[in-house]
């Protein structure tokens, strides 16, 4: 029998039959449930006969009898409409579900579902294939004789069976077996690869099309096979609802408890503590702070976020009506106010005050189905079990606990729609995969956000506590190829070709590439180019310097020693103080000392940024902002807030009104640039009649000025009289900006030591 052959009606089985060859394809078991036993109990006892026996494709797997079965496309399966039913052929009478003996595992079903289909509805007949019935020889199995002599005899095993009832794990009984003179294994299908089923239907179609244009009589249309399933799950509906009437009327229950109802009464039954927990979290402060929105694009990709204080997405609005999903509903009022404040047309779903009874759980919203999950400490929207989801085109929300219903039902009512339909549902079988997997899942989420390849040699750069985490991975990390849908093109390193690449190492050190030399990378050993002779960094270690690879999960762990570390080595080895974000982007050591390089390069992979926080939907703090990782580090530790900004002290002891100054004054002092704060401009009647200052005057006379306030207008003014005063009287004024705390030795090129950063 060869998969090559076509697709043969069987009259003696009243099948199409699907060929297929023992020795290739596959030959998969499938899923026995306990109503289907009976059936396959009956098919099984009828095909045992001796003259029925063959040697197994394989001789060492004993022997088979062949058998051919149907295969009924099962659209009314709760679990997956895709399901496939294996029946035992028309021929051993009743309804298709009289003859159900099982259904075809879902591995199998991307093999042959829809080709089944296809080919039902194409020609209005059953669908079958081939199969066998696996045999071993009795001395393999355990229940073997007992007796000295090696027979069976009275007492023995066969006693036994007086208990024995048939089951999906054990269809045929010990003592059936014995007189049958083979131990009965598992029953298994044989089917072709997927692309031989769909080229074996399709030809058959086509052939069938064919034949039918080529008679002049116009011959009916084929009866679909699934009015016989209709007509059988009809007279069975009937069937159940007399009986469960029976029962109703007659005990107030409607019939025998199933495994379904079991597992929905522990659904029901895990869900009321969710009920009472919830009432406790709605009544309890959310901890984020200062809710922003921001509209970010990625290659023309274009999203609406709402983000708190330290850069943590909240929330996301779904263009272009919504919804707006958040990470914790308590914060749906503000995150509202913070998407008008930035010009989004938002109006308020319904009235929040009333809608107040909603659940500790988010919606993922993608696609034709909104997902509803149910949020969990040191756990990511990803891993969160699922609770029920909803259909946006049917108004349909479906629950897996009856006593969900009603605060998931507020949950959507906020989101801005209102269900036309609750119902009750068994969660699928990809889904119990999921919950299962969720509820064993660790707390707890790794702080490693993206993987590096840093040589052991390098890494010694780095003290033996903090370099682990210069070689660890993501949780769940794919290979780059593997990652489709990402909006980041790939990390090519030719800076020829990728501009991103080029960019990112100009920036970092302050110079153009030099395209025409190449060298392996300094951290990693792959490919790559420099902006500095001698210093060759790839992309990939080029992004992780300016991203990070570790972000703020809201827990903290070794991973912030590290951070604490290298905030600090950086403030000692290269900026003299505290940097600011700005800084980071830009290399600031001198590019001879090609080991001094490589450690703040290596240290900047340690720090995390604004916006790299992946925390869990209950974070045990909120995610620090810069301010507060610098305090954290200890390296702010005078720092006063006031009007004009964070009030500190300078690492040479000069006074500063805020961080921005503070970090031009380090520059200066670490370079060793003389300066002297506050100098006085000169006197003028008009310009300067309040004794106007600088805020440094450098060795030479030149005046310099950190302006961090231009947004208000009195501020702007004084800039504009004192940029009028210096001109006046001849005097050298440079002006710094916060964008230019990345460029601060172009700034001042002209103080700085010959060659001091490249």
């Amino acid at each position: 029998m060869s998969s090559r052959e076509t697709i043969q009606y069987a009259p003696d089985v009243d099948l199409l039959m699907i060929p297929g060859d023992p020795a290739k394809d596959f030959s998969p078991g499938f899923a026995v449930f306990d109503d289907s036993v009976p059936a396959l109990r009956a098919f099984v006892l009828d095909r045992l006969r001796k003259e029925n026996v063959r040697p197994a494709p394989k001789a060492k797997d004993g022997a088979v009898i062949p058998i051919r079965v149907g295969l009924v496309p099962r659209p009314d399966n709760d679990y997956d409409t895709r399901a496939v039913s294996v029946t035992a052929p028309p021929g051993h009478g009743g309804s298709v579900l009289d003859r159900h003996m099982g259904y075809l595992y879902s591995s199998a079903l991307h093999v042959t579902s829809q080709s089944i289909r296809d080919l039902t509805e194409g020609t209005g007949m059953p669908v079958g294939c081939h199969r066998w019935i696996e045999l071993y020889d009795l001395e393999d199995d355990g229940r073997f004789y007992d007796d000295e002599d090696g027979e069976g005899g009275e007492g023995g095993e066969d006693e036994d069976d007086t208990d024995w009832e048939p089951s999906r794990h054990e269809l045929v009984s010990w003592a059936e077996q014995k007189a049958f003179g083979y131990a009965v294994g598992s029953v298994r299908v044989l089917l072709p690869e997927r692309q031989t089923v769909r080229a074996l239907v399709d030809a058959y179609l086509a052939a069938r099309r064919q034949e039918a244009d080529r008679c002049t009589e116009k011959e009916p249309a084929p009866v679909s096979a699934e009015q016989g399933l209709r007509r059988a799950l009809a007279e069975r509906l009937a069937v159940r609802l007399r009986t469960g009437l029976s029962h109703r009327a007659a005990g107030g229950a409607w019939g025998r408890e199933t495994e379904r109802d079991r597992a929905r009464q522990r659904r029901d039954a895990e869900a009321q503590p969710l009920l009472h927990a919830w009432e406790t979290y709605r009544s309890s402060p959310h901890g984020f702070r200062d809710l922003r929105a921001v509209t970010r694009s990625v290659f023309h990709h274009t999203r609406i976020l709402v983000l708190d204080g330290s850069g943590v997405e909240v929330g996301q609005y779904h263009q272009p009506d919504g919804p707006l999903t958040l990470v914790d509903e308590r914060v749906r009022a503000e995150a509202l106010d913070a998407l008008r404040a930035h010009g989004v047309d938002v109006g308020t779903p319904e009235d929040l005050v009333a809608l107040s009874g909603f659940p500790d759980a988010v919606i993922v919203a993608g696609g034709d189905r909104w997902s509803i999950r149910l949020s969990k400490p040191g756990v990511p929207r990803g891993g969160l079990p699922e609770a029920g989801w909803f259909d946006p085109d049917s108004g349909t929300l479906t629950v897996y606990a009856a006593s969900l219903a009603e605060p998931l039902a507020v949950l959507l009512r906020r989101h801005g729609v209102r269900p036309l339909l609750v119902t009750w549902g068994t969660p699928g079988e990809e889904v119990e995969r999921h919950n299962l997997r969720a509820a064993v899942a660790p707390a707890g989420i790794s702080p490693v956000g993206r993987s590096s390849r840093v040589t052991a040699t390098v890494q010694r750069l780095i003290p033996e506590p903090h370099r682990h985490w210069l070689n660890a991975k993501p949780d769940n990390e794919e290979p780059l190829a593997a990652k489709t849908g990402s909006l980041l093109p790939p990390l090519i390193d030719d800076a020829a070709e990728n501009p991103y690449y080029r960019r990112a190492l100009e920036a970092l050190f302050g110079a153009p590439v030099n395209l025409a030399e190449r060298g392996p990378c300094r951290l990693c050993g792959r490919s790559s180019q420099s902006a500095r002779r001698g210093l060759f960094y790839c992309h990939g270690c080029c992004v992780l310097a300016g991203n990070g690879v570790l972000w703020d999960t809201g827990v903290d762990g070794a991973w912030t020693e590290a951070i604490v570390y290298a905030l600090r080595r950086l403030a000692e080895i290269e900026f003299s103080g505290p940097p600011s974000l700005t800084q980071l982007d830009r290399v600031c050591v001198p590019s001879e000392d090609h080991a001094l390089v490589d450690e703040v390069m290596l240290c900047r992979f340690l720090v995390p940024r604004p916006g790299s926080a992946l925390l869990s939907t209950r974070p045990t703090r909120p995610a620090r902002t810069w301010t507060e990782w610098l305090a954290h580090a200890g390296l702010l530790t005078d720092g006063l807030r006031t009007s004009m900004g964070t009030a500190t002290t300078a690492t040479d002891g000069h006074p500063c009104r805020s961080l921005f100054e503070r970090h031009v004054d380090d520059f200066l002092h670490h370079w060793g640039v003389a300066h002297e704060p506050e100098p006085a401009y000169p006197r003028h009647p008009e310009l300067n009649t309040t004794g106007l200052r600088a805020d440094w005057c450098l060795a030479d006379g030149t005046f310099v000025e950190a302006l961090g306030l231009m947004t208000k207008e009195a501020y702007a003014t004084k800039v504009a009289r004192k940029r009028e005063l210096a001109r006046h009287h001849g005097l050298r004024l440079v002006t710094v900006t916060a964008e230019d705390l990345g460029r601060l030795p172009e700034v001042f090129a002209d103080w700085l030591p010959k060659d001091s950063t490249g």
